[in-house]
C-alpha cells in the first residue's frame, strides 16, 4: 500500500498525462481542419462569368451575419443591431421631426444591420415628409451601396410621387418618375428570367401608381404606352386597378377641360379613350372569369363617360342600370339594388343625371334607393350621405327655378327624412349641414314658399318661429329648442339672404315684418359688419334689407321702430356701395333648358302617371 503522499504524487502524474493528450487532440483537429479547408479551396472550381445577355437577379440579399461575428459580439458583451430595430430607430427619429438625423443614422450603420426593407422604410419616411427629391437621392444611394430595389421600393417611390397633383413646375421630378418606371420594367424582366413564379416581384402596383402620375401630368399617350406594354395574361396583365387608374385619369382630363374651349378635340379624344377602356374591361371579363368589377372601377367609368358625348353618357346610364340596378322609370327589369352600389357609385350616378340636365331622373334614383334602404343593417347606413342628398336637393332647386311647383315641399320631405334617420340611427354622415339647409332654402325661394322657408329656419336654428311675434323686437327673446350639441346651427348671411328674398317674393307686408323680426333677433347688423362672410350673399342680404326697411318705414304701425330701421337701412346701403363686382355662385345660376324640355324626355319623367300618382310616390318614398 502507498502512503498518502505517494498516492497524491501518482494522481498528479495522471492529470498531467490527461491534459497533454487533450492538447494533442485539439492541435491535431485544428491542423486537420485547416489543411482540409485549404484542400477544398484548391479543389473548388472557379465561378464562371455571367453572360452579358442574362439579366441580373432582381433582388440580391445582403450578406448575412455569420455565426463567428455573432459569437464574437456576444463574447465581448455587445448587443447585435438587427434591421428591424434599426427601422424602429429611423421611425422614431422621423417622428421627432429629425429626418436628416434618421438619414445620417442609416448611412453610418454597419452594412450587417441594413437590408432593402430598412431602406424602403427610409424612403417611405421621406415621402411622408414630402421630400421627394431627397427620396430619389436615397434611392440612388441605396443602389450604390449594393442593396437591390424590390417591387415594394418602386411602389413606395411611385405612390409617393403620385401625391403630387400639379406637375407643371416639377419637370425634374417627372423625369425621375419616368426613370423609376424604366428601372422597374428592367426589374420585371430580370424577375421573369430568374424566378418567373415570384408574383411578389411581378406586380401591377407600381404601374398603377405611375399611371396616376401620368394622368395628373396630362401625358395620356404615355399612359396608353404603359398599358400596351403590359402582358396579355399573367401577374403583369391589366387588372381592375389599372383600368380604374386609367379611367380616373381620363375623367380628370375631361373635367378640367371646358366643353366650349379650343381644346374640344382633346375632349373628344379623351371621351373615345374612356369608351375604349371600358370595352377592354368587358373584353377582359369575358376572357378571364376570375376578373371581377369593384365599386371604384364602376365609379371611375361612369365619371369618365359623364363628360363625354351623348353616346358616351348613354353608355354610363347603361352601366348604372346593369351593375347598380338604377333603371329609368318604366323599365321592365325587376327593381333591385345590386352589390356594387354604395355611396361612391350612387354619387357618380346622381352627378351623371345633373350633368346631363336630367334632374327628375336624379330625384328618381335617390328615391329608388331610399325605398329599398334597410337602415337596420349597419352596413347600409353609409349608402346615402350628405353628398347624395345635396345632389337631389340641387335637382329640386333646378326644377323649381324652371317653374316646377311643389319642389320645395319635396325638398323639405327629403330633409326631414334625413333628420329622422339621423335621430334614430345616429348617422353623422347623413346629418344636414349649412349647405344642405341652404339648398332647401334656395328651393323655397324659387317656389316663393314662405311657410316652408320659416319651417326650414326653425329646423336649422332651433328658434321657434311662433315665438317671433311674441318677442316684439326684443321685449322677450324668442324660444330656442334645446338639442344636442352641434344640431342647432347659427344663421349666416347666406341663410338670411334666402329668408329675406323669399319674404320679398311673397309681396305680403306681414311676411316682410316677420323677416325683419327674424333679422333683429339673430343680430343681422353683425352679419352685415362681418367682411369675412360670402360677398355675394352679403350683398343680396343688404339689398333685401334695404327694400323691406323702406316698405316698413312707410307704415305708421312701425313708427316706434323707425330709428332702428333707419340705422339698419343706412348700414345696408353702405354695404351695397362698397361691393363692386361680385361673381355669382354656380348654385344661383340658371340651368339651360326648360321644364317642358325636361318633361318631354318621357324615358326620364317620373311624373308620367299624373299629379295624383306623383304625390302617392312622394309619400311612399319619403
Amino acid at each position: 500500500m502507498f502512503c498518502r503522499p505517494g498516492r497524491k504524487a501518482i494522481q498528479d502524474v495522471q492529470r498531467s498525462l490527461t491534459s497533454s493528450l487533450h492538447q494533442t487532440s485539439y492541435v491535431h483537429r485544428f491542423i486537420t481542419t485547416g489543411s482540409y479547408s485549404e484542400e477544398r479551396q484548391r479543389s473548388r472550381p472557379s465561378r464562371q462569368p455571367v453572360a452579358h445577355d442574362v439579366p441580373p437577379k432582381p433582388h440580391r440579399r445582403p450578406a448575412s451575419i455569420s455565426n463567428e461575428t455573432t459569437n464574437k459580439l456576444h463574447v465581448e458583451g455587445r448587443k447585435l443591431l438587427r434591421p428591424y430595430n434599426l427601422a424602429l430607430q429611423l421611425k422614431r427619429l422621423a417622428a421627432e421631426e429629425n429626418l436628416d438625423g434618421a438619414i445620417e443614422r442609416l448611412q453610418s450603420t454597419p452594412r450587417d444591420a441594413q437590408n432593402t426593407a430598412v431602406w424602403n422604410t427610409m424612403l417611405s419616411l421621406c415621402i411622408q415628409a414630402q421630400r421627394y427629391q431627397l427620396a430619389y437621392q436615397l434611392f440612388i444611394d441605396m443602389k450604390r451601396r449594393g442593396f437591390s430595389p424590390n417591387c415594394t421600393t418602386y411602389t413606395t417611390m411611385l405612390k409617393g410621387f403620385g401625391q403630387v397633383t400639379e406637375w407643371s413646375t416639377r419637370h425634374k421630378q417627372l423625369e425621375h418618375a419616368h426613370t423609376l418606371y424604366a428601372y422597374y420594367m428592367k426589374h420585371v424582366e430580370s424577375a421573369k428570367y430568374h424566378d418567373p413564379d415570384n408574383v411578389q416581384e411581378i406586380s401591377t402596383a407600381p404601374l398603377v401608381a405611375y399611371i396616376n402620375i401620368l394622368g395628373h401630368a396630362g401625358q395620356h399617350q404615355k399612359m396608353f404606352d404603359v398599358y400596351f406594354a403590359m402582358d396579355q395574361e399573367g401577374p403583369l396583365a391589366p387588372d381592375r386597378y389599372v383600368f380604374t387608374a386609367m379611367l380616373r385619369a381620363i375623367a380628370n382630363c375631361l373635367q378640367n377641360t371646358p366643353p366650349n374651349s379650343d381644346e374640344k378635340s382633346i375632349r373628344n379624344i379623351a371621351a373615345s379613350d374612356a369608351k375604349y377602356v371600358w370595352l377592354q374591361v368587358q373584353k377582359t371579363m369575358r376572357k378571364q372569369p376570375e376578373f371581377t368589377l369593384d365599386s371604384q372601377l364602376i365609379t371611375s367609368a361612369i365619371r369618365a363617360l359623364t363628360f363625354g358625348r351623348p353616346s358616351d353618357q348613354q353608355l354610363a346610364f347603361d352601366i348604372a342600370a346593369e351593375h347598380l340596378g338604377l333603371t329609368k322609370p318604366g323599365d321592365r327589369t325587376p327593381p333591385q339594388l345590386y352589390q356594387h352600389i354604395n355611396c361612391w357609385t350612387l354619387d357618380a350616378a346622381l352627378f351623371l343625371c345633373l350633368h346631363t340636365q336630367k334632374p327628375r331622373l336624379c330625384v328618381h334614383f335617390l328615391r329608388f334607393v331610399m325605398e329599398r334602404l334597410d337602415l337596420e343593417n349597419p352596413g347600409m347606413r353609409q349608402l346615402i350621405t350628405r353628398s347624395q342628398t345635396r345632389k337631389a336637393l340641387l335637382a329640386h332647386s333646378t326644377l323649381a327655378g324652371l317653374g316646377s311647383p311643389n319642389e320645395s315641399a319635396e325638398a323639405i320631405r327629403l330633409l326631414e327624412w334625413c333628420l329622422e334617420r339621423d335621430a334614430i340611427y345616429d348617422i353623422p354622415a347623413l346629418r344636414p349641414d349649412y349647405q344642405t339647409y341652404h339648398l332647401v332654402l334656395l328651393t323655397c325661394y324659387r317656389n316663393t314658399d314662405w311657410a316652408g322657408a320659416l319651417h326650414i329656419f326653425q329646423l336649422m336654428t332651433g328658434i321657434q318661429v311662433g315665438s317671433l311675434r311674441e318677442s316684439d323686437l326684443g321685449k322677450k327673446p324668442p324660444e330656442v329648442q334645446r338639442r344636442p350639441e352641434g344640431r342647432n346651427l347659427r344663421p349666416t348671411a347666406e341663410t338670411m339672404s334666402f329668408i329675406m328674398r323669399t319674404a320679398i317674393g311673397t309681396t305680403d307686408w306681414k311676411n316682410h315684418a316677420d323677416a325683419m323680426w327674424i333679422a333683429y333677433c339673430i343680430g343681422v347688423d353683425k352679419l352685415l359688419e362681418n367682411e369675412e362672410t360670402d360677398v355675394y350673399y352679403r350683398g343680396k342680404l343688404a339689398r333685401a334689407i334695404t327694400a323691406i326697411a323702406a316698405r316698413l318705414l312707410e307704415d305708421d304701425v312701425y313708427a316706434k321702430h323707425h330709428q332702428w330701421l333707419t340705422a339698419l337701412r343706412l348700414q345696408a346701403e353702405g354695404v351695397i356701395r362698397n361691393l363692386g363686382h361680385v361673381p355669382v355662385p354656380e348654385v344661383e345660376k340658371g340651368v339651360l333648358g326648360s321644364l317642358a324640355t325636361l318633361n318631354g324626355a318621357g324615358d326620364f319623367d317620373v311624373r308620367s302617371g299624373g299629379q295624383e300618382h306623383q304625390n302617392a310616390q312622394v309619400v311612399a318614398f319619403y
